[in-house]
């Protein structure tokens, strides 16, 4: 049951969500539709109802049709006593009897005591039978019905017209008659616009100067726009000089999402900085949505990676290393729109990374690596000093074992030496083999002995 639970709300989410959601009718829509449909079935049986004509005498009211049956009588005896041939009269009178539900029961009902009628209606029994009266259930079940079937088209002609219709045969003609391009869907055109504005805020960003107190004007100045759906946001900066002199980077990237499906809902973004000088941390901070801000669960998952502020227009923050100053501002945010909970993720977000060198005209170094230290020695030699400079014995020579004489060289008669060339050279001896406790540390130790004055 759970799994079968968990697979129904997988299927909702993925399918109706993400798929079937953005073209649904919205409600408004759903309910005036409705209420249309009712006023329509209101009008048509209350306020201007149908009026029927030449309608069938078994469709008339209980006492309409007793009045039905008297008439016949009465047209009957007429025709008896105008001398009419009794065959055919008879044959009218039967006709006319049944077209009413139960002649024979009528007859008897009002009265009518003429054998050779009664006859007849006996003769035009059942009659035909009358329509069933409606009941309360059958007088609701036209608005019921109908407006849930009035519902079910409304959706299904909205998705087929939104999905199939309006963008493949619609809109190419709006964009022809228009005579530009035309957003394939909303989303697209969120997209568009949102690409527009962030263009738009980096060009105004860039006509204000922005100076330090301290440092004067940024070495560099660039934008970071985040879009929905636009790809993975990850976006990286160089910090350079104008002499290309690389000091460190910069940039920002996804902290933290929400919800499930594609596009990914971006709820908190880390903005960073990285100092060449200081290569062993990178400062952070984290711009959070006012929903992310708020929630516990999500803000202690954001703390352990820097400041945690409260994403705003305007809002910024300033993260320092040893040799670069950077600060960060959200020039321009929105929210987006969903079934998530308001103020929950970014639709667009643009953050202006200005970063100053805080010693002017310096240049980083590349740090050297560390002498790696030499093995002490635990052997003891004596220590000798002098009154004018200490002298320094050097270690007692170890024994060297005899080798063998090299073999002398020969040649094949081909490859003899020619007249004026010297003969090749032996081959190298082979180092002397190293005695039993000759050096235990294999070379690496400092026997050098220690003086001190």
């Amino acid at each position: 049951m759970k799994r079968f639970r968990e697979w129904l709300v997988g299927t909702y989410n993925g399918i109706y969500k993400i798929v079937l959601e953005p073209y649904m009718p919205s409600r408004q829509t759903i309910l005036i539709l409705v209420l249309a449909f009712i006023f329509g079935l209101i009008w048509a049986y209350a306020i201007s109802p149908t009026i029927y004509y030449n309608g069938d005498p078994s469709q008339l009211d209980q006492s309409w049709q007793n009045e039905w049956v008297i008439n016949v009588a009465a047209r009957y005896e007429r025709a008896q006593t105008a001398g009419i041939p009794s065959d055919e009269l008879r044959q009218q009178t039967v006709r006319l009897l049944a077209a009413v539900d139960n002649p024979l029961g009528i007859a008897n009902a009002q009265g009518l005591t003429d054998p050779d009628f009664l006859a007849l209606a006996q003769e035009a029994q059942p009659g035909k039978a009358a329509p069933s009266q409606p009941s309360l259930i059958g007088n609701l079940l036209p608005f019921i019905i109908g407006s849930i079937v009035i519902i079910v088209l409304g959706v299904i002609i909205s998705l087929i017209g939104r999905i199939l219709i309006y963008p493949n045969l619609i809109e190419p003609q709006i964009r022809r008659l228009r005579g530009g391009t035309a957003a394939s869907d909303e989303a697209t055109r969120s997209t568009m616009d949102s690409i527009r504005k962030a263009k738009a805020a980096e060009k105004k960003a860039k006509e204000t100067d922005l100076v330090d107190e301290l440092l004067g004007a940024p070495m560099v100045r660039r934008m970071s726009v985040y879009i929905m759906g636009r790809g993975s946001y990850d976006d990286q900066i160089e910090i350079e000089d104008a002499n290309n002199t690389f000091y460190g980077e910069a940039g920002a990237t996804v902290a933290e999402t929400i919800g499930e499906g594609t596009p990914d809902k971006v709820t908190a973004v880390e903005v960073w900085v990285f100092d060449k000088e200081d290569f062993v941390r990178t400062v952070n901070a984290v711009f959070a949505s006012e929903y992310a801000y708020n929630d516990p669960a999500i803000r202690s998952r954001l703390e352990p990676k820097g400041e945690v502020l409260l994403i705003a227009p305007g809002a910024t923050v300033t993260l320092e290393t040893n040799l670069l100053k950077l600060k960060a501002t959200v020039v321009e945010m929105s929210y987006g729109e969903g079934p998530l909970p308001p103020h929950s993720y970014f639709d667009n977000v643009t953050i202006e990374f200005a970063v100053w060198l805080k010693q002017p005209g310096s240049t980083p170094s590349t740090p050297a690596a560390p002498p790696m230290p030499a093995m002490q020695s635990t052997r003891t030699y004596p220590v000798e000093s002098s009154a004018t400079a200490p002298y320094n014995p050097p270690p007692p020579a170890m024994p060297q074992p005899q080798q063998p004489p090299p073999p002398p060289v020969s040649y094949p008669e081909d490859d003899q030496p020619t007249q004026g060339q010297p003969p090749q050279a032996p081959p190298p001896p082979l180092p002397p083999l190293r005695q039993q406790d000759d050096d235990p540390f294999d070379g690496t130790a400092d026997f050098t002995p220690i003086n001190r004055n």
